[in-house]
């Protein structure tokens, strides 16, 4: 007799257990169609527009160019798409979402999807674009979309910082100085450590290097994704659902 009530017990925790993670299922569903409406992609989209122009007049105009000069217009690409990529996790709406009961990386995460949808359709259209002029079948297409994930991750490390401290949600103003910021820095680096690199020697360890560069940034932006931020007064609303185990943070 002694054993049916502890029985009893575990089946209401298994019970209660299973009902929080149906609520945080519905809650997650729920979000999912607002946050990616809300995502700004316009910024990322124009960007992209603006990185196939630059790329169209050589395939146009059946201009020969050499391949440095073709790798320097694919990175012109890199660098506005970016660029775009700093305005993703703009979210005006950020001060009256502080006490949803998902993580704080989910709505980041989310929106990063659409984006990288954007972000890799204006890269397609600038390579198609390139090769489609003369003499561009050769050029190292493999290495250069390395460069851009690199620097596109760094843009949303970016983005990403300049989120989380803005307390209205804003984080571009801070992001796009700060990934040109980084672009100034790695063309000013060194030989030794050189990424921008021409065709030819220092072209592999180069591409190596900037496979670093992506490994080290994705780990940084889910080190600052996931970073509890230091709350000053909560919320009445944020300290019950707190106490209610339905916020995760």
């Amino acid at each position: 007799m002694s054993d049916v009530p502890a029985v009893g017990a575990s089946g209401q925790t298994g019970t209660a257990s299973a009902l929080r993670r149906g609520g945080r299922l519905r809650t997650v569903a729920a979000l999912l169609w607002p946050t990616l409406r809300a995502t700004r992609i316009s910024p990322l989209l124009a960007a992209g527009v603006v990185g196939v122009a630059i790329v169209t007049p050589p395939a146009v105009t059946g201009s020969l160019l050499s391949p440095d000069n073709h790798v320097t217009l694919l990175r012109l690409v890199v660098a506005c798409v970016g660029l775009g990529v700093t305005f993703v996790l703009d979210d005006p709406a950020k001060p009256t979402t502080e006490t949803l009961p998902v993580p704080a990386w989910f709505g980041a995460l989310l929106r990063a999807v659409p984006a990288a949808v954007v972000g890799v359709a204006c890269w397609a259209a600038a390579l198609l674009v390139t090769r489609s002029g003369p003499a561009t079948a050769s050029l190292p297409y493999a290495d250069l979309t390395r460069e851009a994930a690199a620097v596109a991750a760094v843009a949303f490390l970016a983005s990403t910082v300049g989120w989380r401290r803005s307390p209205r949600g804003i984080g571009s103003p801070l992001a796009a100085p700060m990934l040109l910021l980084a672009m100034t820095v790695v063309a000013l680096l060194p030989t030794s450590a050189a990424l921008l690199v021409g065709a030819g020697d220092g072209w592999d360890a180069a591409h190596d290097r900037w496979m670093w560069l992506l490994a080290g940034t994705l780990l940084a932006t889910a080190g600052v994704l996931t970073a509890r931020r230091r709350r000053g007064r909560d919320s009445r609303i944020g300290r019950r659902l707190r106490s209610q185990g339905r916020i995760v943070e």
